[in-house]
């Protein structure tokens, strides 16, 4: 548990600070196409974790590990040295075949393997490492590149070659048995697998509802009095939130998924219809703070029954599915944020947000009291 959390945390680091420095320097160029570019390269990477996916389900998933690391971490070392060489398109381009590679960094899909009595600690472990990697890689991204907009490239790859000494010492990890060949055999899984295609219903309406109000956050937040600092407070509250979730996560061992899904829909509920309220800022900060934490044990609780569930040699495909979908859910629920917040205000999105939870608390209640009898 502790190398996975390792190697996550560094490959998370270096990711953020990578970011983080990418859009400063796109944003140096005074052209907002090119930050939208970058974003949507962020959504287009979904679409190819079906295709990292497979390639997962077909190799040693430690030498895949090992190459995302090592490849990653020469191509940031070539970015930084080249960056005032090239233009805008070629650093997209670079940019984009970095996420690629970032793809291949799903150390998730490990645990089953080396963790499987401990399934639910061993995620929350992770998903906590991450968020506080973040936590750190975006700042120090940003003060790096105040210095030498090269440097949080350099980091970067000096982050993966220390990240590779610790993949180093995990076991060949090779998929096991057989499953159905193809990159879309993930999808056509979670299409097929009664149980969990409710349960995947489930997460990506929530994931569909819970970007709607996150999008238009910065809005909100300037409405409701709290200014850029508020801001700025409200998104470190959800990672904590989040990073907190990620530690209770082995407390969901043994539960019901139906009764802890309608649990996790209310809190969503509760702090979203709370948020429309425009409360004080400690407030505020404690509500989202609960969206963080509900986010992340929701994703433990999915991953656990998903690899419980799905065969080895087809984890890396369902979970490039789940990517694909969730990305899919965001990107529509941010899309409809805009719109409906543009045409009827912020108040109908949160409005509507927070009853959305409310109806997927009764779905997880009447829906999903199945699914433990097949995944325990």
């Amino acid at each position: 548990m502790f190398l996975l959390a390792t190697i996550l945390f560094l490959a998370s680091c270096a990711g953020g600070a990578v970011g983080t420095a990418a859009s400063l320097y796109l944003a140096r160029l005074d052209n907002p196409f090119y930050l939208g570019l970058q974003h949507a390269i962020g959504w287009g990477a979904s679409v190819l974790a079906l295709f990292t996916g497979y390639l997962l389900d077909r190799t040693d998933r430690k030498k895949a590990l090992s190459f995302g690391l090592l490849s990653g971490s020469l191509l940031r070392f070539l970015l930084g040295t080249s960056l005032g060489l090239i233009g805008p398109w070629t650093f997209l381009g670079l940019y984009l075949v970095d996420n690629i590679l970032e793809l291949l960094l799903e150390v998730r899909v490990l645990v089953p393997r080396l963790v499987p009595q401990e399934r639910e600690k061993a995620h929350g472990r992770l998903y906590t490492a991450s968020l506080l990697a973040d936590l750190l890689g975006a700042p120090l991204g940003a003060f790096l590149f105040v210095q030498n907009p090269s440097w949080p490239f350099f980091l970067g790859g000096a982050l993966g070659f220390v990240a590779i000494h610790f993949a180093a010492r995990l076991p060949p990890i090779p998929p096991l048995g057989k499953a159905p060949p193809g990159v879309l055999a993930g999808l056509r899984w979670l299409y097929q697998e009664a149980f969990f295609r409710r349960l995947a219903g489930a997460v990506l309406g929530a994931s569909f509802l819970r970007v709607m109000p996150f999008a238009l956050l910065p809005l909100w937040s300037l409405q409701a009095g709290y200014g850029p600092i508020g801001y700025g407070l409200l998104s470190t509250a959800f990672s904590l939130g989040g990073a907190l979730g990620g530690l209770l996560a082995g407390k969901l061992k043994g539960k019901r998924p139906q009764r802890v899904l309608s649990l996790l829909f209310l809190m969503d509920a509760g702090a979203v219809l709370g948020l429309l309220f425009k409360p004080p800022l400690p407030l505020g900060l404690l509500l989202v703070a609960l969206l963080g934490i509900s986010a992340i044990l929701l994703g433990v609780q999915e991953v656990v029954l998903r690899q419980a569930l799905a065969p080895d040699a087809l984890l890396g495909r369902v979970g490039g599915g789940m990517r694909f979908l969730s990305g899919s859910a965001g990107l529509l629920g941010a899309l409809l944020a805009g719109i409906v917040g543009g045409k009827l205000g912020l108040e109908e999105v949160y409005l509507g947000a927070g009853l959305g939870f409310l109806l997927l608390a009764l779905a997880a209640w009447g829906f999903l009291g199945q699914i433990e009898k097949r995944a325990r």
